[in-house]
């Protein structure tokens, strides 16, 4: 019984189907399209729209443009204020990918949590495609940032302040892993395997994973190969635990070498 589990994530039945995730999936950019608009208007208000047409009219370049709006901020002793706005919307934004996937499956179809892949696994094998996983991501993400350069200005700004700091570590390493994992995996990547293959699943899911990060410049691929080696440790141990534990130690890892 551990060695099928261990090949087919599906030892739940499955009963959402294509429409139920791709409602799941409208659920979670309309709910980002509103947090967006609504953080913009709440930046306006806090800020001031007279100061905020001031800035754009200098024809700065986009790293100027994003250095003087934290300048502003910080000038105006409004900088944690509008941090504590983005982590706030971040954090509904995140929700709503496991407010989704438990709303088209566990509760649609009386299937629980099981059914999205929270149950136990085989500790010591899933360590080990765990390691392999996390090693794999980082180099993948090594490499391709020797032939790639990225503008991380964006995130050198949201980084000059603790509170920044603190925001992108709760999210990157408590948030994102067990509302993405959920959503990514437990919810699209067993779906559609389910139904067309785990070929089709892992690719499908890694697709819309790095798109979700399209934000991210220059994260397309290296999210995208990630994404991949995810759905192949979720079938492999067939739980989504690993994977949340896994994206956890990826984010982890990866924090710390920004900070040093």
């Amino acid at each position: 019984m551990e060695e099928k589990m261990a090949e087919e994530p599906q030892s739940e039945p499955i009963p959402w189907t294509v429409w139920d995730m791709a409602k799941g999936i409208g659920l979670v950019i309309g709910f980002t399209v509103l947090i967006s608009f609504g953080l913009g208007i709440g930046t306006t208000l806090l800020i001031g729209q007279d100061a905020l047409v001031d800035l754009a009219s200098q024809g700065l370049s986009i790293t100027e443009l994003i250095a003087g709006f934290f300048d502003l901020l910080e000038s105006e002793g409004l900088l944690h204020q509008w941090l504590m706005m983005v982590f706030v919307g971040m954090v509904v934004s995140e929700g709503a990918m496991v407010f989704g996937s438990w709303w088209f499956s566990a509760f649609k179809y009386k299937c629980g949590w099981r059914a999205l892949g929270f149950r136990r696994f085989k500790v010591r094998r899933g360590l080990i495609f765990a390691a392999v996983v996390v090693l794999a991501g980082l180099l993948i993400s090594f490499l391709y940032d020797m032939l790639m350069t990225s503008d991380e200005s964006v995130t050198l700004e949201f980084t000059e302040t603790g509170l920044g700091w603190a925001i992108i570590a709760l999210l990157a390493v408590v948030v994102a892993p067990v509302a993405e994992e959920t959503f990514f995996r437990g919810f699209l990547f067993s779906g559609i395997g389910n139904r067309y293959g785990y070929g089709w699943g892992a690719v499908f899911s890694a697709l819309i994973f790095s798109l979700a990060h399209v934000l991210q410049p220059g994260a397309f691929l290296p999210i995208f190969l990630l994404g991949l080696l995810l759905a192949w440790l979720y079938m492999k141990t067939g739980s989504i635990w690993a994977c949340i534990f896994t994206h956890f130690a990826y984010n982890s890892i990866a924090l710390i070498f920004m900070i040093i």
